[in-house]
């Protein structure tokens, strides 16, 4: 099963400024960790998260959180239930939203479930990021939180996931202008449920084979530009012997740069081992946030 296509899709945002990053989207595929029962497994799904427990005094606000609240229940149980020999049952109404206070040993029973899993938390926000002072943008910021109990109501894991997705129309080189068209989440409620689902992808990511796309920023300084065309053009052999002489470059920042572009070219090729040295390197030669944050996805992987 592969919930987004695995074929690779690049596509650019160009920002106004020169010497802004660009965007490259690049999917990496998972593979399953763990397995349910080979023959049949049925698992029911429930909400315990309480939204007005929150004390969210904007209406709008409060509304988006229990629609991303019940978009992500209703992603799961969807994902879960497209694995082979896997049922789902979903107990969650987006009508009212209701917690289920009812004891999981008595809804496994009731449903001859051999798993119960519970949202027990939910979170979004919309944030402002800054890239080396140059452009600023937008992100929509997701945290899911599940418990998969089994039928016994004594056994449980944790399942988590946190999504961070920029908000592509919210780009800008001028940051007076982005703050004052500061986005709320109130006003965003399909941008939080796009970013509900890909947080319950990487929450249930232990179970799930899948695609999921990351959106990488590329160094685009004049003399990185031949390998950035040929990282868009899907070159990414003439991108690798491109970017490898300046790995040696005196000035470390350059180095740097082109380390971190080289990493995003071996993740795009499915090599993760390689994508973690360069951007090793990077960070070694010269502190950047692309580097800590390609790292910290690797090493997921």
């Amino acid at each position: 099963m592969k919930l987004l296509s695995p074929i690779l899709i690049l596509f650019v945002f160009l920002f106004a400024s020169c010497g802004a990053p660009l965007y490259v989207s690049v999917p990496v595929e998972y593979t399953p960790h763990s397995y349910f029962r080979k023959d049949s497994t049925t698992i029911v799904v429930i909400n315990r998260f309480d939204a007005d427990a929150l004390k969210i005094g904007n209406k709008k606000k409060l509304a988006v959180f229990k629609t991303g609240a019940f978009t992500a229940i209703k992603s799961a149980a969807k994902q879960l239930g497209q694995l082979q020999h896997v049922k789902t049952i979903n107990l969650v109404d987006s009508a009212d939203f209701k917690v289920n206070t009812d004891s999981i040993k008595l809804i496994a029973k009731n449903y001859k479930a051999d798993y119960v899993l519970a949202l027990t938390n939910f979170n979004a926000g919309i944030e402002m990021n800054e890239f080396d002072g140059s452009a600023s943008f937008y992100s929509s910021n997701v945290a899911v939180n599940f418990l998969l109990y089994e039928h016994n109501g004594i056994y449980s894991k944790k399942l988590d996931g946190i999504a961070s997705d920029p908000m592509a129309d919210k780009l800008s080189n001028n940051l007076l202008a982005v703050i004052a068209l500061e986005p709320a989440v109130g006003r965003n409620k399909a941008t939080v449920n796009s970013s509900a689902e890909h947080a319950v992808q990487i929450a249930l990511r232990e179970y799930l084979p899948y695609a999921i796309t990351h959106n990488r920023p590329l160094y685009n300084d004049d003399f990185l530009m031949p390998a950035v065309k040929e990282i868009v053009a899907h070159n990414f052999e003439k991108a690798d012997s491109l970017l490898q002489p300046f790995l040696q470059d005196k000035v470390k920042v350059r180095a740097s740069k082109a380390a971190y572009n080289l990493s995003v070219v071996y993740e795009a090729e499915g090599d993760v081992g390689a994508a973690i040295n360069a951007a090793q390197q990077s960070s070694d030669l010269f502190f950047n946030e692309y580097a800590t944050a390609i790292l910290y996805d690797l090493k997921q992987e």
